[in-house]
């Protein structure tokens, strides 16, 4: 009866850990289903300017007023997207689950996932445009 109730509790603490969401691995190894065609960097980069830019700048250089005020108050800044250094993955699969999920300690990044009227090609998008911004 012992081993039952250590094997039921070894599932429940494995399922708790998975939380449905997209491992650092799954994330890495993800493709992006959507070309880097003008029209969709143009896309990315309307849905960007919507959602985005107020953080991380018009030139996603990390630059805004909003970054200022974060910065002032001791929050976390928004990263520059023109740099080579990626503290949460470069990818293209790991940009996008940043961009779905969100990043950051108490949620710095709000994702994008569940807002009305933005989509997965949304969101891949976004990747194309930011994929551009390098300096």
């Amino acid at each position: 009866m012992l081993a039952y109730f250590l094997i039921l509790a070894f599932l429940l603490s494995l399922s708790a850990c998975t939380g449905g969401g997209t491992s650092p691995m799954e994330a890495k190894a993800m493709k992006n289903p959507v070309e880097p065609t003008p029209k969709s960097i143009a896309s990315g980069k309307n849905v960007y300017d919507k959602y985005c830019a107020d953080c991380h700048g018009v030139n996603g250089d990390g630059v805004s007023e909003k970054a200022k005020t974060l910065a002032e108050a001791g929050e976390p800044k928004p990263s520059d997207l023109t740099d080579d250094k990626w503290d949460h993955g470069s990818t293209d699969g790991e940009i996008f689950v940043n961009i779905r999920d969100g990043v950051g300690v108490k949620g710095a990044m709000k994702g994008l996932n569940g807002r009305p009227g933005v989509s997965d090609t949304d969101m891949w998008n976004i990747v194309n445009y930011v994929r551009t911004l390098k300096k």
